[in-house]
C-alpha cells in the first residue's frame, strides 16, 4: 500500500543524503508487487488501460484538429539533410489537449528552432508496461522509442509530459546506456528549455495579458515551476499569485490512489484561488489541466493551461477545445458538435461514442473535476 499511494513528487530525492533516488526505488518495488500479485499473465494485465488510452488519444485528438493540423505532429515524409536542432517529444496523452502542443510548436517556430515532432502512442515510453511489472515489454517498448527518437540526430530531445521524463529520464535511459555504453540524447523538459531562451521570448511579445495568475504546481520538477515562473515574468501586465498551499504529485492522475484527499486538496485550491481573488489559475501540465479545466465555470475565474497565457503574450491565438468539449457535459451533443470532424478523418461512431465515455463518463459532469468549494457546488 505504501508502494500503490506514492504519487512521484520527487521531495524524496534532495533529502536522501545517500545520493539514491527513492522515486525510483518506489516505483521499481510497486512494478514487482504488482507483478506478484494474481495469476494474469504481465502482457494483460496493462493491456486494457493501454488501449482505453490509445483510443482516447485518437479519437479525441481527431475531434480537436482537422487532417492538415494533425500532420504538424507527423515525421517529414522526406528525410532531412541535416539533424534538426531539437526533437519535441510529446508523449501520448498531451494530443487529447492539441492546443497545448501546437502553442508549443507555434512558440520554436516564433524562435526559429528546427525540430522535428514525435511521440503518440506509437511511440510510448513503457510506462503502463513498467506499472504493471512487466519490465521485459517494457524494455522492449522503451528501447524502440529511444531508439525511434535519436533517429533524427538531434543531440536534444525535449519532453512535455513529466511521466515520460521520469520514465525515459530516470529508468530507461539509464538502462540503455548500460546496455549500450552511451546514451544518444539528453532529455530536457520542454518548459525548461523555453526558460532558457526568456530573454528572446520577452523582446517578442505582442499583448498585455492583465491577469492575475496563481498556477496549478506539481514539485515532480522544480525546475519547470522555477521555468514556468520566469516565463510569466515576462509576460507583459500578468501578476503571478503565490498561494501556500501542499503541491503533491507528479500530476493529477497520480493521487488516483488517495481519491478522498484528491478531491479535498483541488477544493481547497479553488477556495484559495477565489479568495485571493486570482483571475486565471494556470495548469502547468496536460493531465491537470484535463481534470480541472472545467472548475471555474460559473466561477470568479478561469482555469487555463500556462502555455494559453505565453501564446497570449506572444500574439498567438488559440482555443481550448478539450474545455469546450467538457463543459458540453453530453455525449451525444459532443457527437453532434463534432461530426465535421468525425466524418473528415472517417471516425467510426461507436469508436468515439466509447472514446467519450471513458473520457467524460456516461453524460453527468465528473464530480471530481468540479469539486464543491466549503460544501458548495459551483454556481450554475
Amino acid at each position: 500500500r505504501w508502494a500503490e499511494v506514492c504519487s512521484g513528487s520527487g521531495n524524496c530525492i534532495p533529502a536522501c543524503r545517500h545520493g539514491i533516488n527513492p522515486r525510483f526505488m518506489v516505483q521499481l518495488a510497486r512494478g514487482f508487487a504488482r507483478r506478484a500479485a494474481g495469476e494474469t499473465p504481465l502482457g494483460q494485465r496493462w493491456r486494457q488501460g493501454f488501449q482505453t488510452m490509445s483510443r482516447g488519444v485518437r479519437v479525441l485528438s481527431r475531434l480537436q484538429m482537422p487532417p492538415a493540423t494533425l500532420a504538424r505532429f507527423a515525421r517529414p515524409p522526406t528525410p532531412r539533410t541535416r539533424p534538426p536542432d531539437v526533437v519535441f517529444y510529446t508523449g501520448c496523452n498531451v494530443l487529447k489537449t492539441p492546443h497545448i502542443a501546437l502553442l508549443s510548436l507555434d512558440i520554436l517556430d516564433l524562435l526559429g528552432v528546427e525540430y522535428e515532432v514525435m511521440g503518440g502512442v506509437g511511440q510510448c515510453c513503457g510506462v503502463y508496461q513498467y506499472r504493471a511489472g512487466d519490465f521485459a515489454t517494457n524494455s522492449r517498448v522503451a528501447n524502440a522509442t529511444i531508439d525511434g527518437l535519436a533517429a533524427p540526430g538531434a543531440a536534444t530531445v525535449l519532453s512535455w509530459c513529466p511521466s515520460c521524463q521520469i520514465q525515459l529520464g530516470e529508468v530507461s535511459l539509464p538502462s540503455y546506456e548500460a546496455q549500450f555504453g552511451s546514451r544518444p540524447f539528453d532529455l530536457n523538459p520542454f518548459l525548461v528549455f523555453l526558460a532558457g531562451h526568456a530573454d528572446r521570448l520577452a523582446a517578442m511579445m505582442k499583448r498585455r495579458v492583465e491577469k492575475r495568475v496563481a498556477l496549478h504546481e506539481r514539485p515532480v520538477f522544480p525546475a519547470v515551476v522555477a521555468a514556468v515562473k520566469k516565463l510569466l515574468s515576462i509576460i507583459p501586465g500578468a501578476e503571478l499569485v503565490e498561494l501556500d498551499l501542499p503541491r503533491v504529485g507528479t500530476q493529477a492522475n497520480s493521487l488516483a490512489q488517495l481519491p478522498a484527499f484528491k478531491r479535498a486538496l483541488v477544493a481547497r485550491e479553488l477556495a484559495a484561488v477565489a479568495d485571493a481573488g486570482v483571475t486565471s489559475l494556470a495548469t502547468i501540465y496536460h493531465a491537470c489541466h484535463r481534470e480541472i479545466c472545467d472548475a471555474g465555470d460559473g466561477r470568479s475565474f478561469e482555469v487555463v493551461n500556462f502555455m494559453e497565457l505565453l501564446g497570449e503574450g506572444l500574439g498567438l491565438d488559440s482555443e481550448d477545445l478539450y474545455k469546450r468539449l467538457k463543459l458540453i457535459r453530453d455525449i451525444d451533443e459532443i457527437i453532434v458538435e463534432t461530426a465535421p470532424q468525425i466524418a473528415d478523418h472517417r471516425l467510426d461512431l461507436d469508436t468515439v461514442r466509447d472514446a467519450l465515455i471513458a473520457e467524460f463518463g456516461s453524460g453527468a459532469a465528473d464530480a471530481a473535476s468540479s469539486p464543491a468549494v466549503d460544501g458548495r457546488p459551483p454556481a450554475p
